[in-house]
């Protein structure tokens, strides 16, 4: 199991990540407030999800895409302050199909 926050492991438990072909990418191993979701058959594309200083059920996101060959080499596409979980699943969707 992740070392996450507990509201972290509810979002991605609340996600049905394997159905959607989407899967965590953990950069971010040692903060526990945020995780990145990608899709599974293009890992680079992702979203990091964060929830440090909102309150349950609010989120903040970044949309990223590959911008060069390495793991670093990303451009932000969209960015949300506090959405809900409804709205960030939005952004999932649109976002990695």
């Amino acid at each position: 199991m992740m070392a996450k926050d507990d509201r972290i492991i509810e979002l991605l438990d609340s996600l049905d990540l394997q159905r959607r072909g989407w899967l965590v990418v953990d950069h971010w191993e040692a903060d526990t407030c945020a995780i990145g979701i990608a899709r599974a058959s293009e890992p680079r594309r992702l979203v990091y999800v964060g929830i440090f200083g909102k309150e349950y059920g609010r989120y903040d996101y970044e949309c990223e895409l590959p911008s060069g060959p390495a793991v670093t080499d990303y451009v932000a596409t969209g960015r949300g302050d506090g959405v809900t979980c409804d709205e960030l699943l939005e952004v999932l969707m649109k976002h990695l199909g």
